[in-house]
Order: C-alpha cells, then sequence, then structure tokens
C-alpha cells in the first residue's frame, strides 16, 4: 500500500522522472513539448519549498505526485501524475484527495485544474471525481489546447 505525504526537495529529480513516465503517452498527442516535461529539478525544488508538492510513495519509490496552490476561497491542483504501472490502483484518486484535503485545511472552498483537451483518459477520471468541465482555453499557437474544470469544496 502506498502513502501520500509532502514532498521534500531532495526527491526533484524522482518527481520528475515520475512526471517524464507518466505523461510520455500523451506527450505524442502534441508536436511542442508539454509542459510538465520541460521543468527542471531547481524550478520542482522551489515548488516544493512552497509546500505544495505531494507525493505517493511505494516504500521508498515515488509512484505519483500533484500540485495544490491556495489562494484565497480557490485551490488549484497541477501537475497530477502517476507511474503508468500504478495507473489503475486508485493513486491518482489518493493524491487528489490529498490535495483536496490541503485545499480545505487552507479555507479553499472551490478546486480548479486543466487538463489536455486531447488527453481522454485525465477528462474522464476528473468527471468521475466530480469535477465539471468550465471552460476551453484554446492555444493557437501550441495547439496544446486545455480544458478547465472546477469542484466545489462540500465539508
Amino acid at each position: 500500500m502506498w502513502t501520500v505525504e509532502r514532498a521534500r526537495p531532495e526527491q526533484a529529480e524522482e518527481i520528475l522522472g515520475v512526471q517524464a513516465e507518466a505523461f510520455r503517452e500523451n506527450q505524442k498527442k502534441y508536436r511542442v513539448p508539454l509542459p510538465a516535461l520541460t521543468e527542471t529539478a531547481e524550478d520542482v525544488q522551489k515548488v516544493i519549498a512552497k509546500g505544495q508538492v505531494l507525493v505517493a510513495k511505494q516504500g521508498d519509490e515515488i509512484i505519483g505526485s500533484v500540485r495544490v496552490f491556495v489562494e484565497g476561497e480557490r485551490a488549484s491542483v497541477s501537475h497530477l501524475a502517476v507511474l503508468p504501472a500504478y495507473g489503475h490502483l486508485a493513486v491518482g484518486r489518493s493524491l487528489m484527495a490529498a490535495a483536496e484535503k490541503e485545499a480545505r485545511s487552507r479555507s479553499a472552498q472551490e478546486v480548479v485544474l486543466e487538463t489536455g483537451l486531447r488527453d481522454a483518459p485525465a477528462i474522464e477520471f476528473y468527471i468521475k471525481l466530480g469535477y465539471r468541465p468550465i471552460e476551453l482555453i484554446p492555444d493557437d499557437d501550441t495547439e496544446v489546447d486545455q480544458v478547465r474544470f472546477r469542484r466545489p469544496l462540500v465539508p
């Protein structure tokens, strides 16, 4: 069984590895690199230093990660990544539940997130979690169009 905890700066490289594996297939749908695949360890360390990255661990191995940012009553979640070998074991659900718990603890009333328009499995996943699409965000330059989702946090 895995656990979910706050990431530590020394885990940045491993988190990048998880993202690379998790987004490898999705990257094939786009002609430009996905933002999660262009980060450096230093970029991830900066986010970790703010306490905004959660990781799922199986023993000592990081098998998933997610970021949660809270501003006022709104939380945003990004970079949900799970190693493909763990993709159907509810690791993503555990990470999202932990992100929502973090958001509630900081008085957020809703969570918003974005995912690629071409990422049908992610869209289906978020809908199953109770998120609803609220906006299409086209990107004419890169064609990495996004769908924004929203979910109210009920106490």
